[in-house]
């Protein structure tokens, strides 16, 4: 017997739920690899515990990944270079001692490989998890505390603009899998990408609700005229999307058709429905993107009250 469902065109309306499809035909890569970049600061706690969920769960090699960035060894006339080094390797040390520290109480942390390195963290966590062939990446989302520019939200964000991978800012009071994540689609292969790696995080009894962001307001909207017909087309799509992602889903969808600003719309909804996840796609990384992200992500990272996962292009269609 088919799904029935229903596009809402209100961020505040109730959506209607597809019937669970069965579990999908389509394997997903087996024992896939999480890299978990953090200083061993509080912020990181929501990311340690959702690698030890997902984990168990999938069998992960987990790698702990923290940076020290090195020392100004620019100042050459007050500090002699082969104390600078050393200072480094003193600071590598801390850190790593700091990260295997908030790895005791966290559930099969025992089986991590921990590691350290000195360097400027975006860049290093890039490096390593390209090395290391790393399938997600995972890092906290501080929220303006001391340690937010080394592991917060801005090195979430400077991750996220250049990662070939997709990149998981997990909100500090996270501990299991998220139940309810909210995927923007913009009907790009990159947001169905991100919607799909939504759908695959999701612990059980889980729901993804699919939105699309309306470039026109609901009261702009005459019969016959433009906006009606976009608003139309959009409703078709988001059905489409929906068929598209229950073929590998193992969770109910939903399907919204949101007002407003972008980013504020997403993260407005998020916080209405209490989602644990917000997923965006990437996109072609040109010179205005690199510098703004593009203004929806870099704002929904900033103000989301859940963690945010970012898929990049290169891996639409992979999952």
């Amino acid at each position: 017997m088919p799904s029935t469902r229903r596009t809402t065109t209100s961020p505040h309306s109730r959506t209607h739920k597809t019937r669970r499809p069965h579990e999908s035909a389509h394997a997903r890569p087996a024992e896939p690899r999480l890299l978990v970049a953090t200083a061993g600061e509080p912020e990181s706690r929501g990311a340690l515990n959702l690698a030890a969920a997902l984990g168990a769960r999938d069998h992960s090699d987990v790698l702990v990944l923290g940076v020290a960035t090195p020392f100004p060894n620019n100042v050459s006339t007050v500090v002699s270079m082969r104390r600078a080094v050393s200072m480094d390797e003193e600071s590598r040390l801390e850190v790593l001692a700091r990260v295997r520290h908030s790895l005791e109480d966290i559930p099969g942390a025992n089986t991590w490989t921990t590691r350290a390195f000195i360097g400027l963290p975006a860049d290093e966590i890039q490096t390593i998890a390209r090395r290391w062939g790393a399938s997600l990446i995972l890092l906290g989302l501080g929220r303006h505390n001391r340690m937010d520019r080394i592991f917060g939200t801005e090195t979430a964000i400077a991750v996220m603009r250049h990662a070939r991978i997709p990149v998981l800012a997990v909100h500090p009071s996270a501990s299991v899998l998220p139940t309810l994540a909210l995927a923007a689609i913009d009907f790009t292969p990159a947001s169905m990408a991100a919607a799909d790696a939504a759908a695959a995080l999701l612990g059980t009894d889980a729901t993804l609700i699919v939105a699309h962001v309306s470039a026109f307001r609901s009261n702009e909207s005459r019969p016959g005229g433009l906006v009606e017909m976009y608003r139309a087309g959009a409703k078709a799509k988001l059905e489409d999307a929906v068929r598209t992602l229950e073929r590998g889903a193992r969770c109910a969808i939903e399907s919204v058709l949101l007002d407003g600003e972008p980013g504020k719309a997403l993260v407005a909804h998020a916080r209405d429905r209490q989602c644990d996840l917000i997923a965006l796609g990437g996109h072609e990384m040109g010179l205005v993107d690199r510098i703004l992200l593009g203004s929806v992500r870099t704002r929904v990272v900033r103000d989301a009250p859940c963690s945010v996962l970012i898929a990049p292009p290169d891996r639409a269609g992979a999952a």
